[in-house]
């Protein structure tokens, strides 16, 4: 199976840069997940030594004069999407990632574009320049990930057939996929390579990091059978329309949302169906594009509730310039027609956790990594066999 890897490094940096250009050159750090636990999604070059998953207490011990952003998700997946999208239209195979990484199938599809070289420059091409993608093209998907990595930006490295041991060998161990606390868990044992990683025992590396360092030995030994799974494309509504001449005021801005809304509920695609997300776009003259997205607590269902909540979560925005046209896109599309309260409190909860479940998945983008607790052998005298953690599942 021949798989080319499209990494878009650092995105959500990218992104920030695109709305924010006075954020070039001064050290950055990008944060999610709350307060008390912020993590470092991104961050820019200058916040040296501050790499993605690590605390922000451990961030800001390293980079004291760092400026602070707290994570638009909303924003880089739409991004994310718009890229995913564009390489749907290259081929029929293509699995999304974590945000900035998308797996695309090439089998028979060489002779399509005349060459693989043809074809990996229409898979560059198809992501937008000042993003810098960058392509790794391999037998597998792991594999072709790190040749991304090591590739520059707007190129493409091939791993030669059977050379993965090799090409692995030394190579950090950053690549693997291990939480920042289990990398430096390694490096304090003396670990910094994969060829270091793929030397030691199995046992004792499964002993210490259990199933996800079992992984991470198998992957630094270029043992990759994970299958590459095209994932749905996502049903998206959208509408646009342009300015007469470019507007400043946030009431023309809502004006024409409203106008985008009623015309994307008013389709055949949106009778009887609710949306979760609304994605606006906007060009900016003489200016980065302004994308702002919005994740709606409940789904809505109409014109008139879906612009009450846009103009509620806009009334603080300050436009970046003039804007010279408007783009909406309506996302995370469902069936539901109403809610049904119940008599019964723990019902109550149970669907207001349903419901909770249900927002985290389209803001994330995946199933929300939440677990519940199951009672499995409560008489054991093993504490370990009494429950155990399952997700999930609303």
């Amino acid at each position: 199976m021949k798989v080319a890897c499209m990494l878009i490094t650092h995105l959500p940096m990218k992104a920030e840069l695109m709305r924010r250009p006075a954020l070039r050159d001064r050290p950055v750090i990008v944060t999610e997940g709350p307060d008390s636990r912020e993590m470092v999604l991104d961050s820019s070059p200058e916040a040296v030594g501050v790499v993605p998953g690590m605390p922000l207490q451990e961030a800001l011990s390293r980079c004291k004069n760092a400026l602070l952003l707290k994570a638009d998700v909303p924003y880089y997946h739409a991004l994310y999407n718009k890229a995913v999208a564009a390489l749907r239209q290259r081929s029929p195979l293509v699995e999304k990632g974590e945000v900035g990484c998308i797996h695309v199938g090439l089998d028979g599809l060489d002779r399509m574009y005349g060459g693989e070289t043809r074809l990996i420059t229409s898979l560059i091409h198809a992501v937008p320049h000042h993003l810098n993608p960058r392509v790794g093209v391999a037998d597998g998907k792991f594999m072709a990930y790190v040749a991304a990595l090591s590739s520059s930006g707007g190129q493409a490295t091939r791993v030669p057939d059977g050379g993965a041991a090799d090409y692995l060998k030394n190579l950090a161990i950053d690549a693997l996929p291990l939480t920042w606390e289990d990398r430096e868990r390694l490096r304090r044992y003396g670990i910094g390579s994969m060829g270091q990683l793929a030397a030691m025992d199995l046992g004792s590396v499964q002993a210490q990091f259990g199933p996800q360092g079992r992984q991470a030995w198998e992957l630094a030994n270029g043992l990759d059978s994970s299958p590459l799974v095209s994932d749905e494309a996502e049903d998206t509504v959208n509408e646009y329309l342009a300015f007469p001449i470019p507007t400043v005021t946030l009431d023309a801005l809502l004006v024409a949302a409203e106008m985008l809304f009623g015309r994307a509920f008013s389709r055949a695609a949106l009778r009887g169906r609710y949306v979760r997300m609304a994605t606006l776009e906007a060009r900016v003259v003489l200016g980065p594009p302004w994308i702002r997205g919005l994740a709606f607590r409940e789904a809505v269902g109409g014109k008139e509730s879906a612009a009450r909540l846009l103009r509620a979560m806009l009334s603080s925005t300050v436009l970046p310039g003039p804007l010279e046209d408007l783009g909406l896109t309506l996302a995370g599309l469902t069936g539901e027609s109403g809610v049904q309260t119940s008599l019964f409190s723990d019902v109550r909860r149970q669907e207001q956790l349903r419901e909770m479940m249900h927002q985290m998945a389209v803001r994330l983008r995946t199933k929300p990594p939440i677990f519940k607790v199951r009672n499995i052998e409560p008489w054991s005298r093993i504490p370990e066999r009494r429950q155990a953690l399952v997700q999930f599942d609303p």
